[in-house]
C-alpha cells in the first residue's frame, strides 16, 4: 500500500544524440500521474561527437536554448523536481565536462551523465511501471534491446531475474558515421552493415543454445516508425507489436533501397530514413537469438524511466526493493563467473550487514549505502581470479568494468574503492576511485571500507567458524561477541590487525570475544591453542 503524499510537478529531461526531450508530468496522492506536456526538440548533438569526437559550441548554445525554453514552461507549471540526465553522446564527448558545466551556469540546470548500466536501470524501471504484462514476460524469458543512437542495450531475464547485460557501440548513428566512407566506395553496403553487425555480435550466439527466450521487446526512437511501416497502419501507436513476419518481409523490401529512395517512398526524414535499416539490421539479429514470433514494441522512453525512479523513491513501493534484489543477483552471477568462494562472499556480506545495522545509530549512512556494501562484499574477492598476489587491486578493476546494474558512476567508484582496500592497504587521497568523489563520498567510502574489512577478518580462513555473531556497544567500544566449535587464532588475529583502521574512522576500539563449544577430549587443543594466540599477539605487539 502506497503512503499518501501531496501531489508533486516533475520535469525529468533527457539530452538525446538527435534530440532533447521533456516531460513534464503532475504525481498524485496515491502515485498515479498525469501527463502536462510531452516535447521534443532537434539538436545535433550525435553527429558532433559520433563525427568529431566532442560537441561542438555551436551545439552547446542551441542546447541552453532549448533549455532556456523548457525551463520557462517548468516554472509556469511549477514544476518542484526536475531531473535532466544524458546519454552516449556527451558521455563520449571529449569537452563532456566543460558542456555540462557551461549548460550548468547558462541554463541554472544540473545534467546527470549517465553511464550504461545506469541508462538501462532507468529504461527497466519505465517498463515494470508501465507494462500491465511485465511480470509474466519476465518470468517466461524476455530478451530487451534498446537501439540507440549510440549504442545497443541488451537485457536479458528469465524466471523472473537479470540473466546479463551487455552494452555494445553498434547504435545506428555510430554505425553509419563508422562505416560512411565504405558506403561510398561499395554497392553492397547493406550486407557490409550486417557482416559488420555480426562481427561484433558473434559472442552472444551461445544466447541460442543456452536460454529459450520466448519473448523480444524492441526500445529505441525508431520503433513507432518500424511498426508503422512493418504493419503498414497509421494506427501503430494503439497495436505495440510487430509479428516477425511482417518484420522480415518490410525488411527485405527496403534492403537494398537508397536514403533518398526511402525518404520519396515512406516520407521519412532525413536522419530517420539513414537510421532506418541499420536499427531493422540490429534488431533482426536479435530477434534470431529468440523464439520470439513478434517484436513487442511499448513506446517508452528515458523520462519515463526517470518519472518512476521518482515514484518508486517517493512512495517506497514493491519495485523499489526488486530493483535491489535485481543488482544483488547480477553481483552473484558476475561472483560466481569469477569463481569466488561463494560461502565466504556471503559469510563477509551477512557480518558487514550485522556491523552496518548495529552501528546505525554511529555511522549516518543510509539504505543506498547499505545496498553498495552488500556489493562490495560479495565481489571483493572476484580479483582472484586474476591474480592472486594483487587479488583486491584486481576485483578493483572488475568492479569498475562491470557494469552493474542500475548504479551510477559515483556509486561504482564507491564499490570499486572499497573492494581495492578491503585488506590491509590504507586508502590514499590520490587514487583515482577516491579522487573523483566529493570529501562527503569519501567519508562513506572509508566507512564501508571499515565494515569490510572486520567482517572479512571473521572468516579469514575461509571456513565459516563464528557462528551467532553478536555486537555490543558501549562508550567507545565495540565488542564482537560469537561462538565457535574450532580454533579461531587466525580470525582473532587478523580481526586485531584491522582494527586499527576501524578505530580511526569510527572513533570506537573493536574488539572480538569468542566462546568455545568443545567437547572433554578436545581440551587439550584448547590449552594450546590458547598458547599459540598468546604467541603471535605478543610477537606482533598486539592486544588480544
Amino acid at each position: 500500500m502506497l503512503i499518501s503524499k501531496k501531489k508533486t510537478v516533475m520535469s525529468a529531461i533527457d539530452l538525446g544524440s538527435y534530440s532533447l526531450k521533456m516531460k513534464i508530468v503532475e504525481v498524485g496522492e496515491d502515485g498515479s500521474v498525469r501527463i502536462l506536456e510531452n516535447l521534443s526538440k532537434p539538436a545535433s548533438l550525435g553527429k558532433d561527437v559520433f563525427s568529431l569526437g566532442k560537441v561542438k559550441y555551436e551545439t552547446v548554445d542551441e542546447i541552453c536554448d532549448i533549455l532556456i525554453g523548457f525551463k520557462m514552461l517548468m516554472q509556469e507549471y511549477g514544476s518542484k523536481k526536475t531531473q535532466a540526465v544524458a546519454t552516449s553522446a556527451i558521455r563520449e564527448a571529449s569537452n563532456k565536462d566543460q558542456l555540462i558545466d557551461l549548460i550548468t551556469l547558462k541554463t541554472g540546470i544540473k545534467v546527470e551523465v549517465l553511464n550504461n548500466a545506469r541508462e538501462k536501470f532507468l529504461t527497466y524501471k519505465a517498463i515494470r511501471n508501465n507494462l500491465p504484462d511485465y511480470e509474466k514476460m519476465y518470468y517466461e524469458g524476455v530478451m530487451l534491446v534498446e537501439v540507440g543512437s549510440g549504442n545497443v542495450e541488451v537485457t536479458l531475464y528469465q524466471k523472473g531475474h537479470l540473466i546479463f547485460t551487455h552494452s555494445i557501440k553498434l547504435g545506428h548513428l555510430r554505425l553509419r558515421k563508422v562505416l560512411s566512407s565504405l558506403e561510398k566506395r561499395s554497392m553492397d553496403f547493406p550486407i557490409l552493415l550486417e557482416e559488420y553487425v555480426n562481427s561484433h555480435t558473434d559472442r552472444l550466439e551461445r544466447i541460442k543454445e543456452s536460454y529459450s527466450i520466448p519473448h523480444f521487446m524492441a526500445l529505441g526512437s525508431e520503433m513507432k516508425t518500424i511498426n508503422k511501416l512493418c504493419n503498414k497502419t497509421d494506427r501503430a501507436g494503439e497495436l505495440n507489436e510487430v509479428p516477425l513476419k511482417k518484420f522480415n518481409k518490410f525488411y527485405v523490401e527496403i534492403f537494398n533501397k537508397p536514403t533518398p529512395l526511402l525518404i520519396e517512398d515512406y516520407g521519412l526524414s532525413a536522419d530517420l530514413a539513414g537510421s532506418l535499416l541499420p536499427s531493422m539490421i540490429i534488431l533482426k539479429k536479435f530477434a534470431g537469438l529468440t523464439r520470439a514470433k513478434k517484436l513487442i514494441t511499448p513506446y517508452l522512453s528515458l523520462n519515463d524511466g526517470l518519472v518512476a525512479d521518482f515514484i518508486n523513491k517517493r512512495f517506497k513501493t514493491r519495485h523499489h526493493e526488486e530493483f535491489e534484489i535485481d543488482i544483488l543477483k547480477q553481483a552473484r552471477t558476475l561472483a560466481l563467473k569469477y569463481e569466488t568462494d561463494l560461502d565466504h562472499a556471503d559469510n563477509v556480506e551477512n557480518s558487514a550487514l550485522i556491523l552496518f545495522d548495529a552501528l546505525k545509530q554511529t555511522h549516518g549512512l543510509k539504505r543506498t549505502d547499505r545496498l553498495l556494501l552488500q556489493l562490495a562484499a560479495i565481489m571483493h574477492d572476484c580479483g582472484k581470479y586474476v591474480n592472486l598476489d594483487r587479488h583486491h587491486e584486481m576485483s578493483c578493476e572488475l568492479v569498475k568494468g562491470s557494469g552493474l546494474f542500475g548504479l551510477s558512476n559515483r556509486e561504482i567508484n564507491i564499490v570499486a574503492a572499497v573492494t581495492k582496500y578491503h585488506s590491509a592497504q590504507s586508502p590514499y587521497n590520490i587514487d583515482d576511485n577516491l579522487v573523483s568523489l566529493s570529501g562527503k563520498d569519501r567519508v562513506i567510502t572509508s566507512k564501508l571500507i571499515a565494515l569490510v574489512r572486520l567482517a572479512d577478518a571473521l572468516d579469514t580462513s575461509h571456513s565459516q567458524k563464528l557462528k551467532n555473531i553478536r555486537i555490543g556497544l558501549k562508550e567507545k567500544e565495540l565488542t564482537v561477541r560469537a561462538e565457535s566449535e574450532t580454533d579461531t587464532t587466525l580470525e582473532e588475529w587478523v580481526f586485531d590487525n584491522n582494527s586499527f583502521f576501524f578505530q580511526e574512522v569510527f572513533g570506537l576500539y573493536p574488539q572480538i570475544k569468542v566462546k568455545r563449544k568443545i567437547d572433554c577430549h578436545d581440551q587439550g587443543s584448547i590449552a594450546g591453542s590458547k598458547i599459540s594466540a598468546a604467541a603471535i599477539h605478543e610477537a606482533t605487539g598486539h592486544k588480544s
